[in-house]
């Protein structure tokens, strides 16, 4: 009974103890204003418009690679 009792003890102050040390470990929001360029940190997949011939804008059939550094700006 005294074995059971010290591992729940054990198991409570190890939850305890990843539970703190896992506060500051989390993702971090950045806002980015509209209308604001971003740039790329790492390459992405994605489709994108391009000007077709007749000069109207036509979504890309398949996904190109937008490579880590490039730019993104808004359409407004």
């Amino acid at each position: 009974m005294q074995n059971k009792i010290q591992t729940s003890k054990r198991s409570c102050w190890i939850a305890l103890i990843a539970l703190v040390g896992s506060c500051g470990c989390g993702t971090r929001v950045v806002y980015v204003p509209h209308g604001e360029p971003v740039r790329l940190a790492e390459s992405v997949k994605a489709m994108v418009w391009v000007k077709g011939a007749d000069g109207v804008s036509v979504r890309s059939k398949n996904r190109i690679t937008l490579a880590e550094g490039w730019y993104a700006l808004p359409k407004d």
